[in-house]
């Protein structure tokens, strides 16, 4: 009968602890590359959207906004100041254009949006540094170049969790979140998991407190994209007494349209 030598049993363990190690070391570099460019992956930039553009030449008027530092944005107003002003944040990998393009023209309100520092045509690098400051000027900017404040702030993925912040400088503001995420760092554990732990993840921009800012009536949480689904379920438990729209299938277009309806609804 065969037995196995003790210095066979002994080579068969230090092959795995040298496995074990090589998939350690391989782990551990991953998590300081991701480490290493987490502004990066906090702050992407927008590639501009050729399609989109294209659909809102000649329908959507430029616009530009001047920070502060001297760094200009580029923007798009569709429809006439003496309709509501809607004022909108596009996730950070988006292209406002993109929103203006789903959306389409609304005979209740106008759309205002800017891309971010660093994203489509823009220069400048995004950071957590600038990136709430940026938006306070984007309201500022928007609030000028249309007569007054906006009636309704929205935002997707990210970029809800900047036009909820607006509301401290809104307040009478009405806030659409579209498919929203609660901070930047669980966009990235959603992409990462245990490849980059949330604990890890050193950049801080969450949503504010939405019961201390907002008024429930006025708040509409939009289920937007499929893939959101789980995440849109997770934020609606977390802020049950505010009103849903989630037509499954349903264009963008359409899902403002019920929202804008809903609020009209609530001022009579």
């Amino acid at each position: 009968m065969n037995s196995f030598k003790p210095s066979s049993i002994k080579g068969f363990f230090l092959r795995i602890l040298r496995l074990l190690g090589a998939l350690a070391l391989i782990y551990c570099s991953m998590v300081f590359y991701l480490a290493l460019t987490e502004r990066q992956i906090a702050f992407p930039r927008a590639i501009t959207h050729k399609e989109a553009n294209a659909a809102i030449q000649g329908k959507a008027k430029q616009i530009s906004c001047t920070l502060e530092d001297g760094n200009i944005l580029s923007g798009w107003q569709l429809g006439s100041d003496n309709k509501s002003i809607l004022l909108y944040f596009p996730d950070t990998d988006e292209d406002g254009a993109q929103f203006l393009a789903e959306a389409g023209e609304n005979a209740q309100s106008t759309l205002v949006t800017f891309n971010y520092r660093g994203s489509g045509n823009n220069k400048g690098t995004p950071s957590s540094e600038n990136f709430l400051d940026d938006a306070r000027q984007i309201t500022a900017c928007a609030s000028q170049i249309t007569g007054r404040a906006p009636e309704i702030v929205a935002g997707r993925g990210i970029g809800a969790i900047l036009a909820a912040e607006q509301l401290k400088y809104t307040k009478k503001s009405s806030l659409f979140l579209i498919d929203p995420i609660s901070s930047i760092a669980d966009k990235i554990n959603e992409k990462y998991r245990l490849l980059y732990p949330k604990f890890l993840i050193r950049t801080k921009v969450d949503m504010p407190d939405l019961n201390e800012i907002a008024i429930p009536e006025q708040v509409i949480l939009i289920q937007d994209r499929q893939n959101r689904q789980e995440s849109n379920l997770i934020f609606e438990k977390e802020h049950p007494n505010f009103k849903k729209i989630k037509a499954q299938g349903s264009p963008l277009s359409n899902k403002l349209n019920q929202a804008l309806q809903h609020l009209t609804a609530q001022t009579r």
